[in-house]
């Protein structure tokens, strides 16, 4: 079993028609909470092609954030969307937490490997956070 600890957090929510409404109306001021031009606030991230394209609105955190932090990031995160889509109406169930591969920050040394396989890591990227 390995764990990579190099790997960013995406606590995200999915852009529905009432959310990407009220982004698309917000206050040109509030554009900054949510263009991915400061890593306070949130980004918006594309997945998928373009038949089955979807839209996500959320924070990336470093890797390893404490359990008691989840709550107070979820919370961030609805509070900056109330302000910027007040009329999306989004619970804390909607909330989902993804790792961003292409994220890393930290050298291989990372990589914890508790299986002596006698195969080499390269970089520590070969796959998600937690490998069997």
């Amino acid at each position: 079993m390995k764990l990579d600890k190099t790997c960013a957090l995406f606590f995200a929510t999915k852009i529905d028609s009432k959310l990407r409404e009220g982004l698309a109306l917000s206050k040109p001021g509030d554009k900054k909470y949510f263009d991915g031009s400061s890593e306070e606030f949130l980004r918006v991230i594309e997945i998928g092609d373009e038949k089955d394209r979807e839209r996500w609105v959320g924070k990336l955190i470093k890797a390893g954030p404490a359990v008691t932090e989840v709550d107070d990031i979820q919370r961030n995160l609805l509070s900056i969307l109330r302000r910027v889509a007040p009329n999306a109406r989004i619970p804390p169930s909607a909330v989902k937490i993804f790792v961003m591969q292409g994220t890393h920050a930290v050298q291989s040394s990372a990589v914890i490997d508790d299986e002596d396989d006698g195969e080499a890591e390269i970089g520590g990227t070969s796959g998600p956070y937690i490998t069997y």
